[in-house]
């Protein structure tokens, strides 16, 4: 019945270094099996208790280690070591060439969203401009061109007048209406009340009306 070891119980129990242990995977030497990406020994149990009997033979005061599979060991394991380099070496390459494509096209769409956002914002400049300068045009009261018509009357609300002449507080409202009722009284032709409702012409002007004084 066999079992799994990991190296380093292995090479105590051998009483050889791990690096020996390495080394005889790496000839075949040494049954081995891997699990879960880590290595194990595969060891008989009767074969490993004779093993260690024979080893503990063999550790005594004064018996010399064999310095030939030593140092065969350990330059097996430098030489494992500086493929593994050699390989990490060429994958750092790798990395760093696929990070440094990676911040190229990074800094391409950078400039791209810059771009856009610039002609963005100068187009919101320009529509703000056009707002302010149309904003910024003198509001006419009423319109100032003259229509005429033969038959046709036209007469508007106090509230539409208001609206198209831009009136909007309640103070100024009140004296335009008290201007209006006084024009009424002279027989103003612009001015007329119904029901205790009074309507303008829209055909008329009205400065003197909305630009009095007093």
């Amino acid at each position: 019945m066999s079992k799994l070891v990991k190296p380093i119980e292995y090479a105590a129990s051998q009483g050889i270094s791990r690096q020996a242990v390495y080394a005889k995977i790496k000839k075949g030497t040494l049954e081995s099996k891997t699990v879960d990406g880590k290595i194990y020994i595969v060891v008989d149990e009767v074969v490993s208790k004779e093993d260690k009997i024979e080893s503990q033979k063999e550790d005594i005061p004064g018996n010399l280690v064999d310095v030939k599979e030593l140092l065969e060991s350990k330059e097996q394991t430098i030489s494992v070591l500086k493929e593994s380099i050699s390989d990490l070496k060429h994958t750092n390459t790798e990395i760093n060439t696929t990070l440094r494509g990676e911040i190229e096209l990074l800094k391409q769409v950078f400039t791209e969203m810059r771009n856009l956002y610039v002609k963005q914002v100068d187009y919101m400049v320009i529509n703000k401009k056009k707002e302010l300068e149309k904003q910024s045009e003198p509001i006419e009261a009423i319109s100032l061109k003259e229509v005429e018509f033969e038959e046709e009357e036209c007469w508007i609300t106090l509230d539409e007048f208001f609206e198209r002449c831009k009136i909007t507080k309640d103070k100024r409202k009140a004296k335009v209406v008290k201007r209006l009722r006084k024009a009424f009284m002279r027989d103003d032709e612009r001015i007329k009340i119904e029901n205790d409702t009074i309507f303008v012409s829209c055909y008329h002007y009205y400065e003197d009306i909305l630009n009095k004084k007093k």
